[in-house]
C-alpha cells in the first residue's frame, strides 16, 4: 500500500495526523510541516524518530503571492517549487490531507490538481455555528464558474479539486452533500489511545516535565486577539488578568496558543506556565489530575478537552465587559 501525505500548519493537526499514521499501513508517511507551526525543525527531528512518518519542511513564506494570466496553475506551480523546495509527486501517495487549503501549500494543491481531502482545522469545525467564510465565499458572483472550470482558488473544501471533507459528525454537517463528507471523529481517536500511543504522542510533545500534583487548579487557555487585530496587547493583558480574577479557582496554569507571544510568567507571576508548543488535547492523557476548571475566551480549544471538571468558554464581548467600560470598549482598530 502507498503512503499517505499529511500536510500541517498546527500542534494539533500534527497531533492527528501523527496518530492517524501510526494506525496506517505504508509507513513512512510523509508529513509536510509548514515552517508556521512553532519549533518546527526541533518538532520535525521528534517526528522522523518515530518512524510513522517522515518530514518535509515547507516555509511558505517564501511564495510571494498568486500568479495570474495565461497557463497560471502551471506558472504558480512552478514558481512554488522553485522558490519553496517542495516537488509534490501525487502518484506516490495514496491519499492527501491538508487541514488548511486556505494557505499556500492549499492553493499550491489544487494547483496540481491533486485530488486532496481537506480535514477539520479544528476540533469539530465543520459543526460550528459561525460558517461566514464559507457562506461568503458561495455567494461571490464568480462562484459557480471557479467550480466548473476549476480556474481560480477556492477554500474550504469548495475546490473542485479536494475530492472529499472530513467531518465529527456526519450527520449534523450540513455545510456539504453528505456523499462529498467523510465521518472521522478526532474525538473518538483521541479517546482511543493505547498506552503505547500515548507514550508515542508523549515523546514528540513533551520536552519539559509536567506537574504531579494541582489539587483543585484552573487552566487558562488564551489565544492571541493582537495577531488577530482585535486587541492592543495591553488590552489584551488587561482582559485575561481580568478573566482570571473572575474564573480562577486554587492555582492557576496557563496553556497558550502557539502564535501568542505574551510572556504569560511574566502576566502572572506565581502561575505555571505549560509549554507554548505542546497541543492542549495532549493534556487529556498526560497529567495524573483533572483540572477543577478550564477557562478560555472565543477558542474551539475545550471542544474536545476532557481534562477538566467544568469549562467555561466566554465570548470576546463577554471577557471585555469584565473591565471598567473605557478599558473593555477600546479595540486595536477603534
Amino acid at each position: 500500500m502507498k503512503p499517505n501525505l499529511y500536510i500541517c500548519h498546527t500542534a494539533y493537526q500534527v497531533l492527528v495526523d501523527l496518530l492517524r499514521a501510526s494506525r496506517t499501513p505504508g509507513a513512512p508517511h510523509t508529513m509536510v510541516l509548514s515552517t508556521e507551526v512553532a519549533d518546527a525543525p526541533a518538532l520535525a527531528a521528534r517526528l522522523d524518530k518515530t518512524g510513522a512518518v517522515r518530514t518535509v519542511l515547507v516555509d511558505e513564506s517564501r511564495w510571494p503571492g498568486a500568479v495570474t494570466g495565461p497557463l497560471a496553475a502551471w506558472r504558480s506551480r512552478r514558481a512554488f517549487e522553485r522558490l519553496c523546495g517542495w516537488k509534490l509527486d501525487r502518484a506516490q501517495y495514496q491519499d492527501v490531507y491538508i487541514h488548511n487549503d486556505w494557505s499556500v501549500l492549499g492553493r499550491y494543491l489544487q494547483d496540481c490538481r491533486a485530488g486532496y481531502i481537506l480535514c477539520e482545522d479544528t476540533f469539530a469545525s465543520t459543526l460550528g455555528p459561525d460558517q461566514h467564510l464559507v457562506t461568503d465565499q458561495r455567494a461571490a458572483p464568480d462562484f459557480a464558474q471557479k467550480q466548473q472550470s476549476g480556474k481560480g482558488y477556492l477554500y474550504w473544501g469548495d475546490s473542485p479539486w479536494c475530492k472529499a471533507v472530513e467531518t465529527e459528525d456526519a450527520a449534523r454537517c450540513t455545510l456539504f452533500a453528505p456523499e462529498r463528507l467523510l465521518h472521522d471523529s478526532k474525538g473518538a481517536l483521541l479517546r482511543s489511545l493505547t498506552d503505547a500511543e500515548k507514550a508515542l504522542v508523549r515523546a514528540v510533545f513533551l520536552t519539559q516535565p509536567l506537574p504531579e500534583t494541582a489539587d483543585g487548579a484552573t487552566l487558562l487557555l488564551p489565544r492571541s486577539f493582537v495577531a488577530d487585530g482585535l486587541l492592543t496587547q495591553e488590552r489584551q493583558d488587561a482582559m485575561f488578568r481580568a478573566v482570571a480574577a473572575r474564573y480562577a479557582v486554587g492555582p492557576l496554569f496557563i496553556k497558550t496558543h502557539p502564535r501568542d507571544a505574551t510572556d504569560y510568567a511574566a502576566l502572572f507571576p506565581g502561575a505555571t506556565v505549560l509549554q507554548r508548543t505542546m497541543p492542549s488535547e495532549v493534556l487529556n492523557f498526560c497529567l495524573p489530575f483533572t483540572f477543577r476548571r478550564a477557562v478560555t475566551v472565543q477558542s474551539f480549544v475545550l471542544r474536545g478537552f476532557t481534562a477538566a471538571d467544568e469549562k467555561i468558554l466566554l465570548t470576546l464581548d463577554e471577557a471585555l465587559a469584565l473591565l471598567p467600560p473605557s478599558k473593555g470598549a477600546t479595540l486595536a482598530h477603534g
